[in-house]
């Protein structure tokens, strides 16, 4: 049988009226929010949740969207990059990370750390220092080894079990460049998995003076290190507000993620060769 015109007519309207639902799902993602329930979507278009569902299934089988974890809530996908300017030039890690190194220390008021891996080393490449009493410095171009400071052990944290076995074997005795002190390699290792558990790494300075920081991965479109960011300062002062501001802390470093997870690692310009 075929169609009439206005049958015809008809059935093209449902299916404009089906790319507009898809696209006005797709541009409410184009904001600061870092995801969105079919529920909550749902009730700031003004859609049925089964509209809804069918425009979010449509956009993730297309790859302009993907699922959380859990399943329950949607982020932006990798193939949202495939509508930039292809002359446009991709953010470098300093400036992917600008905006969130700001964030922290506003919220902690003290001094944050952007860290990148240069061999065994960590190199120190961006940052805000505080003018608190009792500075956490923070100095451009500063090389620290790896087993040192909370950002060197998260990224040596996270390379495999191999490069880690070779690192230790390549650098021992491990010794602490400002003290002097030996750290034992076999509490440098447990010291790598809690690290990998936790997701973070924290070092309290026992030497004066007595200085906390936390340092925190950040991954790239294919899974690897961009580098780390960090924040510090006197422990007397700092590290009973650093549990405290934790929650808001990882909360920042999250939304860092899913910024950074959208451009990989050598294009972001973190890696030294």
């Amino acid at each position: 049988m075929v169609a009439t015109k206005t049958e015809a007519a008809g059935g093209e309207r449902e299916l404009n009226k089906a790319t507009v639902r898809v696209l006005e799902v797709l541009s409410n993602f184009a904001s600061d929010v870092s995801g969105y329930g079919v529920t909550e979507l749902s009730l700031l278009l003004g859609m049925t949740k089964n509209m809804t569902y069918r425009a979010l299934t449509t956009l993730v089988e297309q790859g302009y969207l993907v699922r959380e974890k859990d399943g329950s809530r949607y982020q932006l996908g990798y193939r949202v990059l495939e509508l930039q300017n292809p002359l446009a030039v991709e953010p470098d890690f300093r400036t992917l990370s600008a905006p969130y190194v700001r964030r922290i220390n506003a919220l902690t008021g003290e001094s944050v750390g952007l860290a990148v891996r240069g061999g065994d080393y960590c190199v120190l490449i961006d940052g805000v220092e505080t003018r608190k009493h009792g500075v956490w410095r923070v100095r451009v171009g500063a090389l620290f080894p790896l087993f040192g400071p909370a950002s060197g052990r998260v990224m040596l944290a996270f390379d495999d079990d191999a490069a880690i076995a070779d690192y230790i074997a390549r650098n021992e005795p491990l010794r602490n460049p400002r003290t002097g002190e030996l750290v034992d390699s076999a509490r440098l290792l447990a010291e790598i998995d809690k690290i990998r558990r936790e997701r973070q790494a924290r070092v309290v300075r026992a030497s004066n003076p007595q200085m906390v920081s936390v340092a925190f991965p950040v991954w790239d479109l294919d899974n690897r290190l961009h580098g780390s960011i960090s924040v510090g300062g006197p422990r007397k002062r700092f590290e009973a507000q650093l549990d405290e501001q934790m929650p808001e802390l990882i909360e920042i470093i999250e939304d860092l993620n899913r910024r950074s997870r959208l451009f990989p690692a050598d294009d972001a310009g973190s890696e030294l060769n």
